[in-house]
């Protein structure tokens, strides 16, 4: 059940990014960070990790961060759906390594005509290796990253594929900077509201928030987790989200769901060393605490999201499952010790597509 309950959320996902109208909305003067944003910076001790150490991805939350005053009640929401699942083969992203100097370089054609994000385009050739493949199942998200570490970019696609002819397309591509914030100039202020965009329809980037097999090998995840969920309140976004999709015309309007870009807080004083989670279990817990996670697009559950190329799905076998915090993190224990940090006015979004 839950399985087609995932299946159905992230197929939600997909249909609202291909096809959405702008929402009316004021403009904000300046686009200011949430509070979480701005907690002390650390320095980093563990295992690679994309973005600077500014980034809201990477900064720990501040021990006086404010909670949401609706906190209960969005996570009594929350937790009610589902116990905490962990999207591996199904669902999240594969990651490719390149090197952008030496892999082929090939066009990438738009799946949706003109929806094009920086990075990707006509005249744009995009490296991907042989042999690449999107993560599953097929008319899935079919996210795609190619990740060069040391160039400092990231290629990532949504709905990536293959024509019968080897021609790659892409539901939506943009091209990533590794040593930014990983955190977009929102659509309205945005020189095209593309520019925001990114494969999810939140526009953060898919390398961000997501569970490495070399972090959990090491113990050690230095920074926030993407999560998705069913309790979502659709067509809003705050940072450090950058846009949002419109709702579905007839879709019910939640008034009171999370807006995209929301950030979760496990509660730090919790004792998670003398609990019967794994090891890996834990580190992601210790993540929670210390990074909390950020919603990046509606799903059919509570899922937070593991890398997912061949390679990586055959690492996790002897080191993670998807049901690896069912044990601990069950509807009761989620919405007695899970809160939600403020939230602030959330801004209208609009589907990121280019003109």
């Amino acid at each position: 059940m839950l399985h087609k309950l995932l299946a159905a959320g992230a197929l939600i996902s997909t249909i609202l990014l291909s096809g959405c109208a702008q929402t009316g909305l004021k403009m904000p003067a300046l686009w200011a960070p949430a509070a979480e944003e701005t907690a002390p910076v650390a320095a980093q001790t563990g295992p690679w990790r994309p973005f600077s150490a500014d980034s809201p991805w990477n900064t720990p939350i501040a021990a006086d961060a404010k909670i949401d005053p609706n906190s209960d009640i969005l996570m009594g929401g929350f937790a009610a759906l589902n116990t905490l699942y962990i999207n591996m083969a199904e669902w999240s992203v594969a990651v490719y390594p390149v090197d952008s100097r030496k892999a082929p370089k090939r066009y990438v054609r738009d799946l949706y005509q003109g929806q094009y994000g920086p990075g990707f385009g006509p005249l744009k050739r995009v490296p991907i290796p042989e042999g690449a493949s999107a993560a599953g199942p097929d008319f899935g998200t079919g996210y795609l990253v190619l990740e060069d570490r040391k160039a400092g970019k990231a290629w990532e696609m949504r709905q990536a594929g293959q024509d019968l002819d080897g021609t790659w397309f892409t539901g939506f591509g943009a091209q990533v900077d590794l040593n930014g914030t990983g955190v977009k100039t929102p659509w309205m202020q945005a020189k095209e509201p593309s520019l925001a965009g990114s494969p999810r329809p939140s526009g953060l980037p898919l390398l961000a928030g997501l569970i490495r097999t070399e972090e959990l090998k090491a113990g050690k995840i230095e920074h926030a987790l993407a999560f998705g969920s069913p309790n979502v309140r659709r067509g809003m976004f705050v940072s450090p989200a950058s846009t949002a999709p419109a709702p579905v015309d007839g879709a019910p309007a939640k008034a009171l769901g999370m807006p995209l870009g929301t950030r979760l807080q496990l509660d730090p004083s919790y004792d998670i060393e003398n609990t019967k989670l794994s090891p890996e279990g834990k580190t992601i817990a210790r993540a929670l605490q210390t990074y909390g996670a950020i919603l990046v697009e509606e799903a059919g559950g509570n899922v937070l999201y593991a890398e997912a190329a061949p390679a990586q799905l055959a690492e996790w076998r002897d080191v993670l499952t998807p049901e690896e915090m069912h044990l601990l993190f069950t509807p009761e224990f989620m919405s007695k010790n899970f809160r939600v940090l403020e939230i602030g006015e959330p801004l209208a979004g609009k589907a990121a597509v280019a003109k």
